[in-house]
C-alpha cells in the first residue's frame, strides 16, 4: 500500500474518531503543533524511523518534541500508530487531518505579507473582507518582508491579492516594456 494512501486512511480515521469524541478542535490544534514540530526539528522524522528506539522512547519523543500535552484522543491514536508500526507516517497523517478539518469547518488558510508590522485594525478589516468573500473562517500567518516596499500581499487558498508597492511597480514596468516593444 502506498504511503500516501496509508496517511490518508489513518488521517480520516483520526478525524472520525475525534469527531465522535467531541475533540475535533483539540486534535486540530495538536496536529498543527505536531506538524510545526516536524518543520522546526529537522531530524524529528529520522529519529522516529530509527529502529533502535523502543516504543516508549518514541512516545516520549513525540510528546516532548511537539511540546504539547496531548488529548486522550490523540494519545490513543499515537498508541495505535506505534502498535501498527505506522509512526513514520505521523507527519503526513497530521497534515491530512488538518486538511480534513479545514474542509469540514470551512477554514481557509492564508499568509499576510507586509513591508512592516501591521496595525491590528487593518488586519481585522482585511480578515473581515476575506471571510465575507469566502464564507468561511480565515487562519493566517503574518510575515514581514521589507522588499515589497509597502502595502501588502495576502494569499488565501489559491488566490493572491497583491497590493504591494513592488507589485504595482512591476505592473507599471511591464506595461512600459510592452508599449516600447510595440513602438519598435
Amino acid at each position: 500500500m502506498s504511503s500516501g494512501l496509508v496517511s490518508v486512511r489513518y488521517a480520516k480515521a483520526l478525524f472520525e474518531f475525534a469527531k465522535g469524541n467531541d475533540s475535533l478542535d483539540q486534535v486540530y490544534h495538536e496536529s498543527k503543533l505536531l506538524s510545526d514540530a516536524f518543520i522546526r526539528l529537522n531530524d524529528f522524522r529520522l529519529v522516529l524511523d530509527n529502529p533502535v528506539l523502543n516504543d516508549n522512547e518514541k512516545r516520549k519523543l513525540i510528546f516532548t518534541g511537539a511540546g504539547i500535552k496531548v488529548s486522550e484522543t490523540l494519545e490513543r491514536f499515537i498508541e495505535l500508530l506505534i502498535k501498527n508500526k505506522r509512526i513514520s507516517y505521523l507527519q503526513t497523517i497530521a497534515l491530512n487531518f488538518i486538511s480534513y478539518y479545514r474542509e469540514y469547518k470551512n477554514v481557509h488558510y492564508g499568509k499576510l505579507i507586509t513591508a512592516d508590522k501591521t496595525d491590528l485594525k487593518i488586519e481585522l478589516k482585511l480578515i473581515d473582507a476575506i471571510e465575507r468573500e469566502t464564507g468561511g473562517v480565515i487562519e493566517f500567518e503574518k510575515m514581514v518582508d521589507p522588499t515589497i516596499l509597502g502595502g501588502f500581499i495576502f494569499e488565501v487558498d489559491f488566490k493572491r491579492w497583491d497590493a504591494s508597492m513592488k507589485g504595482q511597480l512591476n505592473i507599471i514596468r511591464n506595461e512600459f516594456i510592452q508599449r516600447n516593444l510595440k513602438t519598435m
